[in-house]
């Protein structure tokens, strides 16, 4: 019996990974580095955009599209629908 919770243990401990994994993958490659990784791929692929931060030597920043456009619907959608926060 222990030898089978075990292997269930490890079974869904991979499954998680895996998981974890694919998403990091799908991650635009300018949002990679970011914390909030999918909120900044959501933005990129919505009409926002990655920038040096002029306050901050050597780190970046996001932005997504105006409010109040399309194209800053179509960011909070996509941000919605992927869970993040």
């Amino acid at each position: 019996m222990k030898y089978v919770s075990i292997l269930g243990f490890s079974a869904l401990c991979a499954i998680g990974l895996s998981s974890n994994a694919s998403a990091q993958s799908r991650a635009h490659p300018e949002c990679r580095s970011f914390k909030n990784s999918h909120s900044c791929t959501c933005a990129v692929e919505n009409g926002g955009r990655v920038y040096d931060d002029p306050h901050r030597p050597g780190r970046k920043r996001w932005v997504s599209a105006r409010r109040g456009t399309p194209a800053h619907m179509a960011f909070m959608n996509c941000t919605n629908r992927s869970g993040a926060r």
